[in-house]
């Protein structure tokens, strides 16, 4: 075929052929176009609109799928005009997508871990594959299931079922846990160095963090800590009862042997400049947290004994005695003030008061933090705000007035007003924990406004190479959203440096938020998995030590197989969501209200899920079960918004021509056509290839088996149109596509088994041959060759067939050799 037609491929000059396709073009030239409807195997469509190009001279854009080239022709593939007309198509497919991208739970965890992946490995004893999973957003997880307050349970659909969610962080840290106990906290990877280099000044989780992930892309990292150790406000701001030193320091090491240098007792501008380190380094990326405990701004708050929440817990962790004396006020409602209030007490004060401006309903703390605070003796006085701290010289008491509850403020929660009444308390302490700011005396005027650092949403600050993220960036906040903070800035850190420009991820996500509890009436009951409850007089007994020793493993099997596996399981396939995350499309964009189709659900045969509320309408299944599989058993029905894709006259598929060959499963773009998976969590995030010959018959069909490569197991089966070694053509028959459950049985045959005395026993196969041969040899010899007769099989290969009958002739010496059909 002569290449003699030259066309003007985004500036530069190519060749194709007459006839051939802009979008064929663009393809031998390594340029991606999206499209959603075509496929080379199959007629044009043309109804997605995504594959859309601008050409020279024409007026409209044109379709690259379906528009020849020509001679001369000038084309652009991305210019303004592009991309907001598929960003365009992409909303309105959007706009009438219904069902979930991600769980609910995953898009509720800051880090974005894959909840659904981790629980699930876990549920079935892959502990590898959960650590692993866990590591591709949530670093430290043994840590960060100590600690976190679990915003993913919060929307845990099983709460729903049983009012209770699957315990997610108990899961989490059980892997941690794991992990570090086998010694191997996960695959260190040979990393291809990029020549880059990237400072990180703060090694909390938000610094720790971006390092682990920096690295990984293979940049050189160097971590810069004022303290002595890592860890941060995990290390100096959380006693040792709720997350030991020993295990945050083994996953730190882990990260650390990735080839991370560290340099500690660094403290910047008193140690390194900030100019220091943009001239020796490609990026600068700033997480040096919030440490400085805000005052209460009352008088006397500048008496002796009067310490901040952060200040007293970073003693506490040093191993530094506090002097506390017999009484001590804790000013504060969240995790801060319970651990300091129950530190207070573990460093011997009598009686430990904490004072708050709202009730107990209204308090950030974690409830079974504030539960287990009350259990040890903390006193709790609600509705009540310090005025005063009065002493000569040193705290001798505090000075509150009593609040009432008026209208919510901007954080949701009834304002606390004044009351004019006021009260006494007798103390020897007090210890403010009623937030933390960030110290910017190191910064430059121009990066901040006295009170933050200046950053859009990609971590950049006005100061070009220089990032912000975690506390430093967003105020205090929970050490998981600081780990997802420090992945997404060392995501953007990547993109300037490769691409010239700071960008942070787009997440492309249809949310349902329309289901309650009447959804899920057919889901069996199921109680949460609870570690053992420890008394507070035995947790003060031992002051320091853990106490909460999670949950077991029979708990973490069984509450891991509580997870209904919400989400769609082709997220990591959807080509929609993929394209949606590109061109950053905001299914939002257009209101799904009366356009949208949610009466219909998921229908399920013995092989594959078919949810319509997902289908875009795109008519890839329709052509593939016309033209490649010739059953025809489905079409489009109906007309407008009410198209949808099944056999005619509403029939069942069971009761229509298709013979689930599975086709249009393997081409569907989305999560409408689903294979129904073995497994829980459907396709996996990572996954390999191997291609091999179907077993259930002779005829040879090749079939390309999808392996995930976090646990060894087939997940799916699909075939190869183009391959030159197939002689099926892609095609293959229902055994081949979904009958594949076997190999995964416990009741597989895994070694030789022989039989004494009515009882099986493992063999080796070199025993288990030989008694096989001598069984042969010896009726043969004993009854005569004839007496015996061969089978062949057409679930035999030709060469089994030929074989088969050597044996029987050579070996066996005779000629009885037929075929199982004649039986």
């Amino acid at each position: 075929m002569d290449r003699d037609v030259k066309v003007i491929l985004n500036g530069k000059e190519v060749f194709g052929y007459r006839g051939q396709k802009i979008l064929e073009l663009c393809a031998e030239n390594g340029i991606e176009i999206p499209t959603l409807c075509y496929d080379p195997h199959l007629t044009l469509h043309g109804g997605c609109s995504l594959c859309l190009v601008e050409v020279k001279g024409a007026r409209n854009l044109v379709r690259a799928c379906a528009m020849p080239i020509n001679n001369g022709m000038e084309i652009q593939t991305m210019t303004d005009r592009v991309y907001g007309a598929r960003q365009l198509a992409l909303q309105l497919l959007l706009s009438d997508h219904v069902g979930d991208c991600r769980p609910p739970c995953q898009l509720a965890c800051p880090a974005r871990g894959d909840v659904k992946g981790y629980v699930n490995y876990a549920a079935e004893g892959e502990y590898r594959a959960s650590l692993e999973a866990l590591h591709d957003n949530i670093t430290l997880p043994a840590s960060i299931g100590r600690i976190c307050p679990a915003p993913c349970e919060e929307k845990c659909r099983r709460n729903f079922v049983d009012e209770e969610p699957v315990s997610i962080r108990e899961i989490k840290r059980f892997i941690g846990d794991w992990g570090i106990a086998s010694g191997d906290l996960g695959n260190i990877p040979e990393i291809k160095e990029n020549g880059k280099k990237v400072a990180i000044v703060g090694g909390g989780p938000a610094g720790v963090s971006a390092a682990y992930y920096l690295r990984r892309m293979g940049y050189a990292v160097t971590l810069f800590d004022k303290e002595p150790a890592l860890g941060g406000m995990m290390r100096y701001g959380i006693p040792d009862y709720r997350l030991p030193q020993p295990i945050l320091q083994k996953e730190i090491d882990w990260i650390l042997a990735h080839g991370i240098e560290t340099r500690l007792d660094t403290a910047l501008g008193r140690d390194v400049t900030l100019d220091e380190l943009r001239k020796s380094y490609d990026s600068v990326l700033l997480a040096m947290g919030c440490w400085k405990s805000m005052p209460m701004r009352v008088p006397g708050e500048d008496l002796k004994g009067v310490l901040g929440g952060i200040n007293f817990l970073y003693e506490v962790n040093n191993g530094r005695k506090v002097d506390l004396g017999s009484k001590v006020a804790v000013i504060g409602g969240g995790n801060t003030a319970m651990d300091a209030a129950r530190c207070a007490l573990r460093y011997g004060a009598g009686k430990v008061y904490v004072v708050y401006r709202r009730t107990r309903e209204e308090m950030p703390a974690e409830k079974m933090e504030i539960d287990e605070a009350m259990e040890e003796g903390v006193e709790f006085i609600f509705l009540a705000a310090p005025v005063a701290v009065e002493g000569n010289g040193k705290v001798e008491r505090i000075v509150c007035e009593k609040m009432e509850l008026g209208e919510p403020d901007a954080s949701g929660r009834r304002r606390p007003v004044p009351t004019g009444e006021q009260f006494t308390l007798e103390v020897d302490t007090v210890i403010a924990a009623i937030g933390q700011g960030a110290d910017l005396t190191p910064l430059p005027g121009e990066m901040h406004d006295g009170r933050k650092v200046s950053s859009d949403k990609h971590f950049a600050t006005p100061m070009e190479g220089v990032f912000v993220c975690g506390d430093l960036n967003t105020g205090p906040d929970i050490a998981v959203a600081a780990i997802g903070e420090g992945h997404w800035a060392a995501e953007s850190i990547n993109h300037f440096i490769q691409e010239g420009v700071p960008h942070r991820p787009f997440e492309c996500d249809v949310v349902r938020d329309d289901l309650g509890p009447e959804d899920f009436l057919d889901e069996e009951k199921q109680p949460q998995e609870h570690p053992v409850h420890c008394p507070g007089d035995v947790r003060l007994s031992r002051p320091f030590e853990e106490y909460n020793l999670g949950l077991s493993e029979e708990q973490v099997l069984r509450d891991g197989s509580r997870c209904m596996k919400c989400g769609c399981a082709d997220v990591h396939e959807c080509k929609l969501r993929k394209f949606g995350t590109d061109y950053e499309a905001d299914p939002e964009t257009f209101p799904k209200g009366e356009y949208s189709r949610p009466q219909r659900t998921v229908e399920a045969n013995k092989y594959y899920l078919r949810n319509m509320d997902k289908c875009i309408s795109c008519g890839v299944c329709v052509r593939a079960c016309s033209q490649q599989a010739i059953y025809s058993a489905i079409d489009f029905q109906h007309r407008g918004m009410k198209t949808l894709i099944a056999p005619a006259l509403d029939r069942g598929i069971e009761d229509s021509t298709c013979v689930f060959c599975g086709q249009c499963v393997q081409l569907c773009p989305t999560g409408a056509l689903t294979e129904n998976s073995v497994h829980g969590i459907s396709r996996p995030s990572r996954s390999r290839v191997v291609k091999t010959i179907c077993s259930y018959c002779g005829v040879g069909c090749e079939l390309n088996i999808h392996v995930d490569e976090l646990t060894g197991k087939i997940w799916n089966v699909t075939t190869d149109y183009d391959s030159a070694t197939s002689m099926n053509n892609g095609r293959c028959c229902v055994k081949g596509r979904f009958a594949w459950s076997f190999v995964h049985s416990e009741d597989r045959l895994r070694k030789p088994l022989i039989k004494e005395k009515g009882v099986f026993r493992e063999a080796s196969w070199d025993e288990a041959l030989g008694l096989v041969a001598k069984k042969f040899t010896g009726f043969r010899d004993s009854s005569g060759p004839d007496s015996l007769a061969f089978f062949t099989s057409a679930r035999c290969t030709n060469e089994e067939n030929y074989l088969l009958q050597r044996f029987a002739r050579e070996v066996m010496g005779t000629n009885n050799v037929d075929h199982c059909a004649h039986l």
